[in-house]
């Protein structure tokens, strides 16, 4: 994978390709979760990498793609589609692993006639009708909460409690240390704070595959899923063996969902 980097006026956002020959006409765009960096995405990087067109990015806030100021999941978009453009890019199949889920369905429901299917890890749907307020309150107040913890517990605690095996455990803590304190706490209340900006649901024009891990204890993670699932009727997938980062707890078995999802797709 190459690094490469756009520039705006709100600060410099990293991304990852790499090269296919002849090239493809879409591309597999992964968006990582909150306080995660691309690298959560490196057992599909290794998996897929001689047979599509991939990009994995440090969204605003996260990894390399920092200072960044006026974070709005609209200025996110903006940012991944300068990406697409400047890799001429025009279709993408987007997966986003919890709150990259987010940054996905807001750039679907900005640009929905790019994106050829979504893929969600452990995410959560838009739209108010799945939550209730005393829900809510925790995503509202998080940082709040998180700020109280000594940060040396936080990353080995939240870790932990995000993973099932010791090498994706290993790969969460090492990007929560170097994230530190004061930006996982700014990247925390900015992507919350748009999130409970969104009222309405996402109506999918593309295909939709819902997945999360059988061990996810996160938030109320499994219960979201299943109403979504349930409400829409799009496909669920329980990944075994398989925590809040299944794509990486359990790679193999997501490589393989995603790679049927996608060759069912295209």
């Amino acid at each position: 994978m190459i690094e490469k980097s756009i520039q705006s006026c709100r600060g410099t956002v990293y991304y990852w390709t790499n090269e296919i020959v002849p090239l493809q006409k879409f591309a597999i765009v992964f968006c990582h979760g909150l306080t995660a960096d691309h690298t959560l995405f490196d057992k599909q990087v290794e998996y897929l990498a001689n047979e599509y067109k991939l990009i994995t990015w440090d969204y605003p806030l996260h990894g390399k793609s920092r200072p960044y100021e006026g974070f709005t999941f609209t200025n996110v978009n903006e940012e991944l589609l300068t990406i697409l453009n400047q890799e001429n890019i025009d279709k993408i199949f987007l997966v986003g692993q919890s709150a990259g889920g987010f940054i996905a369905q807001s750039f679907i429901q900005e640009f929905e006639d790019k994106v050829l299917g979504f893929i969600g890890v452990g995410t959560t749907p838009f739209g108010k009708n799945y939550y209730k307020k005393s829900e809510l309150f925790w995503i509202k107040h998080y940082s709040t909460i998180a700020k109280m913890y000594p940060y040396s517990y936080y990353c080995k605690a939240s870790a932990k409690a995000s993973t099932r095996t010791d090498e994706a455990r290993e790969n969460m803590y090492k990007t929560l240390v170097g994230l530190g304190k004061k930006d996982m706490l700014k990247a925390a209340n900015a992507v919350y704070s748009e999130f409970l900006k969104v009222r309405d649901e996402v109506q999918f024009k593309c295909p939709v595959l819902i997945t999360y891990g059988e061990y996810d204890n996160t938030g109320y993670v499994r219960k979201y899923n299943n109403s979504w699932a349930e409400k829409t009727g799009y496909s669920l997938k329980i990944i075994r063996n398989a925590s809040h980062n299944a794509n990486y707890d359990n790679y193999s078995e997501f490589n393989d969902l995603l790679t049927s999802f996608i060759q069912s797709n295209i």
